[in-house]
This record gives structure tokens, C-alpha cells and sequence, in this order.
């Protein structure tokens, strides 16, 4: 099989391998053996980025590989670490002469036979996901086809893990709409079962809801599944609650329990009554009097007899 058909199949087969897998360990350990497959490398290691930036060992071509785990990524030395970090192709030709600053990388790599070193960053655009280090038993620089097609396999590795990641964060938001609005047709639900128990309008029912959920430190959709199965609390269903003795509602409404009896039945009220007109001896007393004590013209004075009255005998 010539090297362009190896090439074509490998593309091909981590395009499938990556939509169709749950997770990354099998596309990663997949990618690293092509690298080293289609490229002259004796192994290679994948690293990947968390949320917090910090690289961790993903995958390699073969399990007797761990110059990331001892080495790169504990000193943060090494080609790949570099090329996460600045976003471009780093190469150690000669592991002989390298930088001071990969000296502990260098000197786990001869370890291991390796005589040089090269990294590419798993990149798309301006979004960096990690990057990976291709091992050589000899000294020098890839020639510029394989250089090329060590960037191709790892942009074709970073397109992957990015459409698998922005999937997984489209099912999460899904999955957290979907619960939202199970969740409000539960509440929904839960205002008109309080509505109609307790004669209220439904923005009514919200608010006493609500407030029963705020004060007993309850989600206001746990609470609402309760009042639709009967669980919750009687005193906001409006009935008797058996865990306080059948007192009735803890905090019954002035407005809709004043005059009725405990059982709910209205109480008689006394009659209202009308006050009487006043007679003539309020009128009398409510009279003003003129200075000198004396009454007004026309009205006797006390003890004096009123016109038509007769005249009480004198002893």
C-alpha cells in the first residue's frame, strides 16, 4: 500500500473513530500510533488541557512511553508543554545539545533512546487544546512533507475533540432546558391546584407558593410536586395538617377566615340596629340654657308645670 493510501485511511478512519466514540482515550491512543505510523517516529504523546489550563497526560502510542507523565509535565519542560504554551511547532533536534531549560526532559529522553524531540500544538483557529510530542531515534529536523502532515493530523485531532466538546455541551444545555421546563409546568400545575383549594387568583397562589418554598428552604419544583401528589404541608393546601393536630392551617388568611366558625361555617351576626330619634327630654337637656339659668321663652321652668298639665294640690 503506498504512503498516500496510508494517508488518505488513516484521515478517514480518525474522522470515524472520533464520531463515533463516547470519549477520548480510544481516538487519542489512535491518533499518537498514526503519528507514528505515517511519520518516522519511534512514539508519541498526547496531552490535553483541563478547564484551568493545566496539561495531563491523554494518551500514547504505547503504554512503555512516559516521558510526559515523569518528566514534561512535572517541570513543565519539553516540546509539548512549549508548544501548548505558545501556540506553534517546537522542535529539540538534538537531545544532546538541548535548551537549559528542557534539561530534565532531555536527560529522561537519551534514558529512553530518543535523540530528539518534536511537538505540535492540537490547535483550531485560536483555541489551543494541548499538543503532541513525536519521538526520533536519530538526530535532525523532519523534512518539511512530514512536518506538514504532522500538522495536518493535528489539526485534524483538535477539529475532532472541539465538535465532540461543543456536542456534549449542546446536549448539557438541552438537558438543562428540557428540566426547566418540566419544572414549570410542575409549578404551573401547582398554582392552579392552590388556586382553586384556596380560592385564590393564580399570581395569588404564585406568591403563597413561594413563599411557603422560602421559608421552608425547599426548590419551588420539589415543593409544587408536592402539592400535586398531596405530600406538602396541609397548611398550604388549605386543609387540617395532621402533623400539628388538626389545628387547621398554621397561618390562616384574616381576610377569608374572619367571622366563621372553626369548622369553616359562617357565624351569625347581631343585628344591626338603627338609633332611635330623641325626645323631648334629650331635646331638653341637649337645649341651651339663657345666662341667669333661666330657660328660653315658651319652656317651663323645672317643677313648673306644662300647659294642660294640671296643678298638683298643695297640702
Amino acid at each position: 500500500m503506498s504512503r498516500e493510501r496510508r494517508i488518505t485511511e488513516a484521515f478517514v478512519e480518525l474522522a470515524g473513530t472520533a464520531a463515533s466514540q463516547d470519549g477520548n482515550a480510544d481516538f487519542l491512543r489512535l491518533f499518537a500510533q498514526r503519528c507514528v505510523d505515517l511519520i518516522d517516529a519511534a512514539g508519541a504523546t498526547v496531552m490535553l488541557a483541563d478547564e484551568h489550563g493545566r496539561l495531563g497526560l491523554a494518551a500514547t502510542s504505547s503504554p512503555a512511553i512516559r516521558l510526559a507523565e515523569v518528566t514534561g509535565l512535572r517541570v513543565g519542560s519539553g516540546p509539548g508543554p512549549e508548544a501548548y504554551a505558545l501556540g506553534r511547532p517546537v522542535a529539540c533536534p538534538d537531545l544532546d545539545a538541548p535548551p537549559e531549560r528542557w534539561h530534565g526532559f532531555a536527560v529522561a529522553a537519551r534514558a529512553e533512546g530518543y535523540a530528539s524531540a518534536h511537538a505540535w500544538p492540537l490547535r483550531d483557529r485560536d483555541e489551543v487544546l494541548g499538543g503532541v510530542e513525536l519521538y526520533r531515534t536519530t538526530t535532525g529536523p523532519y523534512d518539511e512533507p512530514d512536518a506538514e502532515l504532522a500538522e495536518a493530523l493535528a489539526h485534524v485531532a483538535a477539529i475532532s475533540l472541539l465538535r465532540e466538546r461543543r456536542q456534549q455541551r449542546a446536549d448539557v444545555l438541552t438537558q438543562q432546558l428540557q428540566q426547566a421546563l418540566d419544572s414549570r409546568l410542575v409549578i404551573e400545575q401547582a398554582k392552579g391546584v392552590l388556586a382553586e383549594r384556596r380560592s385564590l387568583g393564580i399570581d395569588q397562589a404564585f406568591v403563597l407558593l413561594r413563599g411557603h418554598a422560602r421559608r421552608h428552604q425547599m426548590r419551588l419544583a420539589t415543593l409544587a410536586g408536592q402539592v400535586l401528589d398531596g405530600t406538602a404541608d396541609g397548611s398550604l393546601l388549605g386543609r387540617p395538617d395532621q402533623r400539628s393536630g388538626g389545628r387547621g392551617p398554621a397561618h390562616p388568611e384574616p381576610a377569608r377566615t374572619a367571622g366563621r366558625s372553626p369548622g369553616g361555617r359562617p357565624q351569625p351576626q347581631p343585628p344591626r340596629t338603627q338609633p332611635g330619634r330623641p325626645g323631648p327630654a334629650d331635646l331638653a337637656r341637649m337645649s341651651p340654657r339663657r345666662p341667669g339659668g333661666r330657660p328660653p321663652a315658651g319652656q317651663p321652668t323645672p317643677g313648673q308645670p306644662r300647659p294642660g298639665q294640671p296643678r298638683p294640690d298643695r297640702p
